[in-house]
């Protein structure tokens, strides 16, 4: 059941352990005038609910509508993902419900296979340090600066070779 723009401001304000006072402090809106929102006997302004949005740590869309997200961000970039979840919207429960769990599915192999394959960066890092670790080794008689300046340059080569390959 959906809330009204009154008991969510009221909800967040418990959620948040805010008294009616305190919230008026924070959004400079009148404590009583914060009563007649929670209560639905007035409707607040514009510039009045951004004030309590914002004291709220929330946006003033999720305050408005139902189905926003507290921060307020709900977009998608992937124009061809945003048409294939509207027509998830049009489904029944049950295939929701299907979809929601291949999804939560998928998301757990995801963060399984990152979990357990090296990030290439920190593969490089690694066998960077094995290869200064070798220089180190054979370099004997050059400085540490002499053995930094040959891999600054080396890895400048590596990149502008990538880049060619890219």
């Amino acid at each position: 059941m959906a809330l009204s723009l009154g008991e969510k401001i009221k909800l967040l304000r418990h959620e948040k352990g805010f008294s009616q006072v305190f919230l008026e402090k924070k959004s400079g809106v009148n404590s009583k005038l914060l009563s007649k929102y929670e209560n639905g006997r007035i409707v607040p302004t514009a510039d009045t609910l951004r004030k309590i949005a914002e004291s709220l740590e929330v946006s003033s869309d999720y305050l408005l509508f139902d189905n926003a997200p507290k921060d307020g961000i709900s977009r998608l970039e992937d124009i061809d993902l945003f048409e294939k979840f509207k027509e998830v919207e049009r489904m029944t429960i049950e295939n929701k419900t299907m979809i929601k769990n291949i999804i939560d599915a998928v998301i757990i192999k995801s963060k399984v296979q990152a979990a357990l394959t090296p990030n290439r960066e920190d593969a490089w890092e690694g066998r960077m340090k094995q290869t200064l670790i070798k220089l180190r080794k054979r370099a004997k008689g050059y400085s540490e600066e002499d053995i930094m300046k040959l891999v600054d340059q080396a890895v400048e080569a590596v990149r502008i070779e990538e880049n060619k390959t890219n």
